[in-house]
């Protein structure tokens, strides 16, 4: 471990200072001084500047022909260039060897006018073997998803060939299993939120018994409110929890009426309490659709200022905006 330890001081000094030459000198005079076997507590630190290893693709551009063509494509390389381990790989490739045959591939997924925005976010997708990406498509197509399906699967998680088919066979699986979903259920939730199914399993379940445990809703209300808007099992939790909160215990909407309009837990709490107590301050705030000036949930985190003020609250938005300055 000590060995390691030193080893590892020594790599950062010699590989990140502009002056090679002057560090190891400092170096091999240290080691003059002491033995690699000794314990070495003495910060190396300043014997050269620590910087971290970063990547200009600007600088390359000129010369890259794989990168040229890539801008041309709309490839964002501003921000690849932000994770150095993926530049290493992208600036090996050759265009016409490596990454030709991925466009014309992933051309039959996403559309023309997304494609750069796909590999900025996912460019390592082009290290891929192609066919290795065609039996995750052929998995899908198994599986009965349709081929629109597909498509809407692939463009909107640009990381879901990323998995391998044993992999998002298990990930479907525990969807399955853990809300009770039948076979339609499952593709019709890969469809709607394909990011659910490749995000973090932990973050999930951690979700699943807050809303579970927490909110205090049942399996089949969970099921429903999963299929509705799967979105909040990708939410934070605390987030999740305030605004849970407020709406059941201060607004005191039941747990059918959430269920009904569960998009309402996926806007910022502050816009929710800003309408909520003007509505109450009027007199209006009134979520109960048998009765009258009903004033729907979605209306609280939907539409603009303007069109809340006319149809809900009755008065001008001037009026809201004066009401705010108090808060």
């Amino acid at each position: 471990m000590k060995m390691q330890c030193f080893k590892f001081a020594k790599f950062r000094i010699i590989s990140k200072c502009r002056s090679y030459c002057v560090v190891q000198n400092q170096v091999t005079q240290y080691l003059n001084d002491k033995s690699v076997f000794d314990r070495h507590d003495d910060d190396l630190s300043e014997l050269a500047s620590n910087h971290s290893q970063s990547f200009n693709l600007a600088a390359y551009v000129n010369t890259s022909d794989t990168l040229q063509k890539l801008m041309k494509l709309n490839v964002n390389l501003a921000k690849i260039e932000k994770k150095p381990y993926i530049v290493e790989k992208i600036l090996k490739l050759d265009f016409e060897k490596n990454i030709k045959n991925h466009i014309f591939f992933l051309k039959d997924y996403v559309e023309n006018e997304s494609l750069g925005n796909f590999l900025t976010k996912n460019p390592m997708i082009l290290c891929q073997d192609i066919a290795d990406l065609e039996v995750r498509i052929n998995y899908l197509q198994s599986k009965h998803f349709y081929s629109q399906d597909i498509i809407r699967i692939i463009s909107k998680n640009p990381f879901w060939l990323m998995f391998n088919t044993e992999k998002i066979d298990r990930r479907l699986g525990y969807f399955q299993n853990t809300f009770a979903l039948t076979g339609n259920e499952v593709r019709f939730l890969a469809t709607k939120q394909p990011r659910i199914i490749t995000y973090n399993l932990h973050h999930i379940s951690t979700n699943t018994f807050v809303i579970k445990e927490e909110f205090g809703f049942n399996d089949g209300e969970i099921k429903d409110l999963l299929l509705e808007k799967p979105k909040i099992w990708m939410m934070n939790q605390r987030s999740l929890l305030e605004r849970f909160n407020y709406i059941h215990n201060v607004m005191k909407i039941t747990h059918e009426d959430i269920k009904e309009n569960a998009t309402i837990l996926t806007y910022r709490n502050f816009i929710i309490k800003q309408r909520h107590l003007f509505l109450e301050k009027l007199g209006r705030a009134q979520y109960n659709k048998k009765k009258a000036n009903y004033v729907p949930l979605a209306e609280l985190c939907s539409g603009t200022d303007v069109e809340f003020c006319i149809k809900y609250a009755k008065c001008s938005v001037e009026d809201f905006n004066i009401f705010l300055k108090t808060m």
